[in-house]
This record gives C-alpha cells, structure tokens and sequence, in this order.
C-alpha cells in the first residue's frame, strides 16, 4: 500500500495545528514517548510503527522501537526466543519494544536500526561488495605504493 495519499491529508492538519505544525512537532520532543506515539498517530495513515519511526529519527526520542516484521525476527531470534513462531501482535509488539530497551537503553531504538539492517538481505550483499571492493582497492593502493 503506498503511503503517498496520505502525505496531502497529512501536509493539511499539521498545517492546522495550532501554530503550525513545526511547532506541534517540535513540542513533541518534550513529552514521553507513550504521548508522542498517541500524538503521531491522529495523522492520517500513521500507525505506531510510522509513529515510532518518526519518534526515533526526528524527535529524539532515542528508545522508540519501530516494530515490523524484520525486527521481530531478530527479537525472537536474539532477545525473546521463547516466542518464536508466535504471530506479533499489538501486544507483542509493546514487549519487543520493552524487550529492546531493556536490553539496550536509552539509545534502544539506534541499536534495534543496526540490527534491522542488519537482517535485510540487500543488505548483506552490499556489505559483501563493499567489503571485496575495500579489499581489491587497497591491494592496488598499496602495490602502487611500493613500486
């Protein structure tokens, strides 16, 4: 489903927010992430992952766990084992999240990006070209270098 209908509706009631909506989103910053997920989530189209990720990469709210699919692999390949084959749900998601800072800390969120991206399988082979790049250029870095 694209996201795209929604960014006119959205665009609309931020605009509408008393002061605007750079004001309405920069008080959010302020508040407890509980509050911050409630407030994302009367825009249109935005769920609680949408919410969590605009709570993580632009509210500084350095906890939010931005729960899908992906990130509940590695949760129950790493942290919550005993729920694997389960199905997530709204309720699992709130113990992944839990799980991660628990984990984690206060900096959960970042730590749960590097562990999504690191399940992508896109991913994996960008790191391995990158990795036989790096090698193969310095290899002929350094054979330049001695002669």
């Amino acid at each position: 489903m694209s996201r795209a209908k929604y960014i006119v509706g959205t665009a609309k009631e931020l605009q509408a927010k008393p002061g605007g909506g750079e004001k309405w989103l920069v008080s959010l910053r302020g508040k407890e992430l509980p509050e911050v997920i409630e407030a994302l989530c009367t825009l249109p189209g935005v769920g609680p992952k949408v919410a969590a990720c605009v709570a993580l990469f632009s509210l500084d709210q350095n906890h939010a766990i931005p729960v899908d699919t992906h990130v509940w692999k590695v949760a129950t390949q790493y942290l919550l084992p005993e729920l694997a084959g389960k199905s997530l749900t709204p309720k699992l998601s709130v113990v992944v999240s839990d799980a991660f800072v628990t984990k984690f800390g206060s900096y959960a969120g970042w730590a749960q990006n590097v562990l999504f991206i690191g399940q992508l399988s896109s991913q994996k082979l960008l790191v391995a070209e990158v990795t036989s790049d790096t090698t193969i250029s310095t290899k002929r870095k350094r054979g330049k270098d001695h002669t």
